[in-house]
């Protein structure tokens, strides 16, 4: 495919969560990647590209909208100036205290076609540098769409992509558009060191599957290591607790919310973030 893979480590890390399908666990696996980050100690920065604004609301940011969200943050002009994302920080609720978002809103769409704001897919990239430190973890969801303005925003302003893949069509095409979105990224010089961690198994069910095998099957033959089998984050219903209960998957208890819990630790680290 020509597109690079996660290898070595960094002390700061911005990964991006992508799919061009919805409905695959994009904003979930952002938030489990959060909480993982958040239980690991590190400073954490949530930035949320996606207009509906799921990974916002789970971790308890909800209306009125902050006023100063991801929205304001692409549309004013930087003139050069990095570290604007400060500015833009909002604390999440306190049962994820010490997680600082950068908020969506519904506004966030207008950006898509905005012709006036020249540079847009730079502005987060500029507006991070400086912002995370040197241990700080950034993670971004971005919105479930074929290419634009804010998915190459997004892409830009990330070190490494994670791909969650349900094992079905949606998970195939979702992954198969993803990459190629990923690889014009880096093609076309916008950001060439973009790594992929992954495509991650996602909402996987448990059982005799047909279908989900013969995605699966598809997935090795096509991707080869690409396709990570042992990050594979399993169909559990305490992750729509948590999810309607605006808490951290980590502040579960019982084995199915540990077993989630460690996935996400192990999709950071083959991030490679540090423990």
């Amino acid at each position: 495919m020509g597109v690079s893979t996660a290898e070595g480590c960094q002390m700061s890390k911005t990964i991006a969560v992508y799919s061009e399908k919805g409905g695959v666990g994009k904003s979930a696996l952002a938030a489990g990647l959060v909480a993982a980050a958040r239980k690991r100690g590190r400073p954490v920065l949530g930035g949320d590209l996606d207009p509906r604004g799921t990974l916002t609301a789970e971790v308890g940011i909800g209306d009125p909208a902050p006023q100063f969200t991801m929205n304001d943050l692409l549309f004013l002009d930087p003139k050069g100036e990095a570290g604007l994302a400060a500015d833009a920080l909002t604390a999440a609720s306190d049962a994820w205290s010490g997680v600082q978002m950068i908020a969506a809103e519904r506004a966030l769409a207008n950006r898509e076609t905005d012709n006036v704001a020249v540079g847009l897919e730079f502005r987060l990239r500029l507006g991070l540098q400086g912002v995370l430190g040197d241990d700080g973890v950034g993670i971004l969801d971005l919105p479930p769409r074929a290419g634009g303005k804010l998915v190459t925003a997004g892409l830009v302003a990330a070190t490494d992509v994670v791909i969650p893949a349900t094992l079905d069509e949606d998970g195939r095409i979702g992954t198969e558009e993803a990459l190629s979105t990923i690889k014009l990224v880096q093609t076309l010089g916008m950001n060439p060191n973009l790594r992929v961690v992954g495509i991650i198994p996602s909402i996987v069910p448990g059982g005799p599957n047909t279908l989900r095998d013969a995605i699966e099957d598809h997935f090795v033959e096509t991707y080869g290591e690409l396709y990570r089998k042992d990050l594979s984050i399993p169909r559990h219903t305490v992750r729509q607790q948590t999810r309607y209960a605006c808490v951290p998957i980590t502040s579960a208890p019982g084995k199915e919310a540990k077993t989630l819990t460690d996935v996400y630790d192990n999709i950071l680290t083959a991030a490679g973030v540090e423990k």
